[in-house]
């Protein structure tokens, strides 16, 4: 004869049933550039870098915007 399981005790059982595994620690050694650069940047590639980055999202988004009127009228 099965032995009476309390309604708290069932809950913590489904409960615990129902938890995710916890997720293994990331490694140190598991980046992507391990150490310093090799040369620091200058001013001007940094400039350069960051004004690139900021054009590609920046210009296709103007574009968009910029032609909002003609891609209403094409219905």
């Amino acid at each position: 004869m099965p032995l009476p399981v309390s309604a708290p005790a069932a809950a913590r059982a489904m409960l615990r049933a129902r938890r995710p595994a916890p997720a293994p620690a990331p490694r140190a050694a598991s980046s992507a550039a391990p150490g310093p650069a090799p040369a620091p940047l200058s001013a001007l590639e940094s400039a350069i870098g960051l004004g690139t980055f900021f054009l590609s999202f920046l210009v296709p988004a103007g574009w968009i915007l910029a032609h909002l009127e003609s891609y209403k009228k094409r219905d």
